[in-house]
């Protein structure tokens, strides 16, 4: 009787670490808008991953989670830190070279300003949904830093 008590402390140990390792790496994030359409749907959650960006920062195209004074965003990371990004006749340039971009829905179109130089450590966002979405052309200061992006999405 003893050893059966000891199995099932030692099996819900196991389920019990399992769920906080789970927790702890994989989060759960909520699409409110259409901004990342046609790539991730209104309305349906995703997973994304918490430890992508530990050692190395996103890459160029990544999907990210951020928080953004408090709100939690998901967009496509379009500028990297050093970048010099333009945005003319609807389409986006960085460094002087057009932006391949398969996944873009619209045309770019800037509001405030044309020409952004990401600083270091900050990221340039945009949504997928070229003509509706709040991104980093909207926005007073255009970047996101690293430290505020919560991981990377799981999609497709």
């Amino acid at each position: 009787m003893e050893n059966k008590y000891r199995e099932f402390i030692l099996y819900v140990l196991i389920f019990l670490a399992s769920f906080g390792i789970i927790f702890c790496v994989l989060g759960n994030s909520y699409i409110p808008s259409a901004s990342m359409e046609p790539t991730l749907s209104v309305g349906r959650k995703y997973p994304y991953f918490k430890l992508n960006y530990i050692f190395s920062g996103p890459d160029r195209g990544d999907i990210v989670i951020y928080d953004k004074n408090g709100v939690v965003y998901c967009k496509r990371v379009i500028g990297l830190p050093g970048d010099h990004i333009e945005l003319e006749g609807g389409n986006v340039y960085i460094n002087g070279t057009l932006l391949n971009e398969p996944y873009a829905n619209g045309n770019t179109y800037a509001l405030l300003q044309d020409t952004y130089d990401v600083p270091d450590n900050e990221y340039f966002v945009m949504g997928d949904n070229r003509e509706n979405s709040n991104d980093s052309r909207f926005w007073e200061y255009p970047f996101i830093n690293r430290i505020q992006i919560l991981g990377h999405v799981l999609h497709k």
